[in-house]
């Protein structure tokens, strides 16, 4: 496998996970806004958290993205 389709794959790879990050903090505010009032303070502040994980996560891979482009970019 050459770097660049190396480097694309792992783009993609990225790219997928960004997608995957933005549906779990979609599905978890969701689920919070639906059930805040049924749901225990505990698990509410879990789902939060988790909420706050997600978005932290997506960024990261947001910035891994923009990092493998610019190196694709210079490697061309």
């Amino acid at each position: 496998m050459s770097k660049l389709d190396r480097l694309k794959a792992e783009i993609s790879f990225h790219e997928k996970m960004f997608f995957t990050a933005i549906a779990m903090m979609l599905g978890l505010l969701g689920w919070a806004a639906s059930n805040y009032l049924s749901a225990s303070t505990v698990v509410l502040f879990l789902a939060m958290i988790g909420l706050f994980g997600t978005a932290g996560f997506g960024v990261w891979n947001y910035k891994r993205i923009k990092q493998l482009l610019e190196r694709l970019e210079n490697a061309e």
